[in-house]
């Protein structure tokens, strides 16, 4: 890549993932509100939010730069679960997932001063049945509140919990990276 790569996430996950594919980059972020029109799909939200935290950047870009944006959200039902806002909400997010299968969706988002594009990553995941004190041990000792569903698919709940993957684990993970990997290699 001839462009300097500016990573808008915090997320320790989407960095370890980009280093995982051999990516040098800067991680630079603004906070941007999460917001959304009302009468958005839940599928399309991820690449709007991505886009947001991109664009958020581009005023201070130099023309030697791309920027990465990217968010992700679980979906069940049609209903959306974000970030969880405490302990109580993270158990009841799990609670709601157990014996069910929910979607994954990260939206991606690149810019230069010049081009963009963005992209969407959908992953089934397919949850076993958990107790309320399985639901609670995890909660407690992993703490899962920056996290989309309140899960990691990478920590202790993956490995008990989580029967089936149809799509892309590290999606699940944060970052599609094999896709970022391929189109970023196209996006020249």
């Amino acid at each position: 890549m001839n462009k300097k790569i500016i990573l808008a996430s915090k997320s320790p996950r989407r960095s370890e993932l980009m280093r995982m594919a051999g990516f040098e980059f800067e991680v630079r972020s603004k906070d941007v509100p999460e917001i959304h029109p009302a009468d958005t799909r839940p599928e399309d939200i991820p690449l709007i939010l991505a886009r947001m935290k991109a664009s958020a950047l581009m005023p201070e870009m130099s023309d030697n730069e791309i920027v990465i944006g990217a968010d992700t959200i679980v979906i069940l039902d049609g209903k959306i679960y974000e970030k969880p806002t405490d302990r109580e909400d993270a158990i009841n997010m799990i609670s709601a997932l157990c014996g069910h299968t929910h979607t994954v969706v990260t939206g991606v988002f690149f810019a230069t001063k010049s081009k963009e594009i963005g992209f969407s990553e959908t992953t089934k995941v397919t949850f076993n049945n958990l107790s309320q004190g399985e639901i609670a041990y995890y909660v407690d000792n992993y703490k899962p509140y920056d996290k989309a569903g309140a899960y990691a698919c990478q920590e202790w709940i993956g490995a008990v919990a989580i029967r089936r993957f149809d799509g892309d684990y590290f999606n699940v993970v944060g970052l599609p990276i094999n896709r970022v990997y391929e189109e970023l290699k196209k996006f020249k």
